[in-house]
């Protein structure tokens, strides 16, 4: 009687090993489905991430490559006649600004600056759009004696004191580590293809972090042909306020 009570604990228990195998094998099988579908769906444009653990039904867990197939974000780009909004009008305010602060972190990195600033002036100012007979149209809040600006190079002696006038300094390598901004008006014509937007900006200085410039600034926008339909400015005003 033990006899066959031991050697029926030994099939029970052989039994079981095997019925716990064949779990296992049939997770590890569905995983490698799993994965094979969704390797089948993920596009080039997808991205994989990180591996993840998966706990499988019969405990332990088993590391599964997670791979999410995700269409890449793309802006579509606007047509040149497509009416300007006042969405974009804040959104091209709040990128300049993001670009100055940009070009002072590089600065103070000590970094390229320079070559920053190129970029942020390209991506906010229409020079590749002032047609025959135009001109940009800036007048810096610190200039005297060239209150006007139309040039690039004049541009960028304003912003990063490039050696185009003894007055500029560099207002973009302050450096500034903030910068808010409210929005007063924006005036969009029927046609829509331009917008001009009037407000304050609030600057604060690395030097001091607990003080804030006030700019008073104007700006008119159009749609750039590259990027295709991006705003960019064509005319930037901008003044402290009246002191008595």
């Amino acid at each position: 009687g033990e006899a066959r009570g031991s050697q029926g604990r030994h099939h029970s228990s052989r039994d079981q090993r095997a019925t716990k195998q064949e779990e296992e094998d049939i997770v590890v099988e569905i995983m490698k489905v799993i994965l094979a579908l969704a390797l089948c769906m993920t596009s080039a444009s997808a991205f994989m991430s990180p591996a993840v653990p998966v706990r499988s039904a019969i405990g332990g867990v088993k590391p599964l490559m997670a791979t999410v197939a995700e269409k890449p974000v793309e802006a579509k780009a606007k047509s040149l006649d497509e009416p300007i909004t006042k969405e974009e009008v804040r959104a091209a305010v709040k990128a300049w600004t993001e670009g100055i602060i940009d070009i002072s972190k590089v600065f103070i990195d000590g970094g390229d600056y320079k070559a920053k600033a190129m970029e942020v002036l390209q991506a906010s100012y229409a020079f590749d759009d002032v047609p025959a007979g135009s001109k940009l149209l800036f007048k810096p809040t610190l200039a005297n004696e060239r209150n006007f600006r139309h040039e690039w190079d004049e541009f960028m002696s304003y912003f990063v004191g490039d050696g185009c006038y003894s007055e500029d300094v560099g207002f973009a390598i302050k450096p500034w580590i903030k910068i808010r901004f409210d929005v007063h008006g924006v005036f969009i014509p029927p046609a829509g293809n331009t917008a001009t937007v009037s407000g304050i900006y609030f600057f604060t200085p690395k030097a001091d972090p607990e003080t804030e410039v006030k700019v008073e600034y104007t700006f008119q926008f159009i749609r750039a042909k590259s990027p295709q339909g991006k705003l960019k400015i064509v005319l930037h005003h901008s003044s402290v306020p009246f002191s008595p």
